[in-house]
């Protein structure tokens, strides 16, 4: 599993669990790598004003589990349209020169599909992949739903890319950073995204929700 070292987005990090986008509202990724956490994450909360005035109504932000630096952002907006205008912005842009992010975001905008879960404290798996067919791989996944908590998944949530809706990102909370990493090593995962049609290789990184 491959690392990926992305860019930031400053924002406001609200105290809920693992926000869920509304279904008519649109959820923006952001990962990057910082130069330094605690001084990121000052000037992230610094331009919460700002970017509250720009459409977000909200945002959590996550640390990797095997670099503190490799950070993870979402914030939700009620449209689309908000929320390319705010990753365009030559406000944002500023804010995280400034913040110290390191080399170029990845940056995508999705929708939750139904059928979300979550849970506070446990370590959060991102994985982001493409799909042959999105409705395919649904029932795929569907289906491979016992053998997801058999193997210690405690919640999940299915996110299609605006984009592209082949484009697929799933978030999967375990009790911790051990069985995320049995599950995503597991001969069972890679044969249930096999044959359902995942194509090439899927970017997993984990997560814990950053403290302050």
């Amino acid at each position: 599993m491959r690392t990926f070292i992305l860019l930031s987005t400053l924002l406001l990090a609200f105290t809920a669990t693992a926000t869920p986008a509304s279904a008519a509202g649109v959820r923006m990724f952001v990962r990057h790598e910082v130069t330094d956490y605690a001084a990121w994450r000052k000037d992230y909360d610094a331009f919460q004003p700002t970017a509250k005035k720009m459409g977000v109504t909200s945002g959590v932000v996550y640390q990797s589990t095997d670099n503190p630096n490799d950070v993870t952002v979402t914030h939700d907006f009620k449209t689309l349209k908000s929320a390319k205008a705010f990753a365009e912005s030559s406000e944002l842009k500023t804010a995280m020169q400034n913040a110290g992010v390191k080399g170029a975001p990845q940056i995508w905008f999705a929708a939750m599909a139904p059928g979300a879960t979550g849970k506070a404290g446990h370590v959060h798996m991102f994985v982001r992949h493409a799909v042959s067919d999105y409705a395919a791989w649904r029932k795929a996944y569907d289906g491979f739903d016992a053998d997801r908590r058999k193997l210690g998944v405690t919640a999940q949530a299915v996110y299609r890319s605006k984009d592209d809706p082949n484009d697929v990102t799933v978030t999967h909370d375990f009790k911790s950073v051990a069985e995320a990493k049995a599950f995503a090593d597991s001969a069972d995962l890679k044969d249930a995204m096999k044959k359902a049609g995942v194509k090439g290789e899927p970017q997993i990184w984990f997560t814990t929700r950053a403290v302050k």
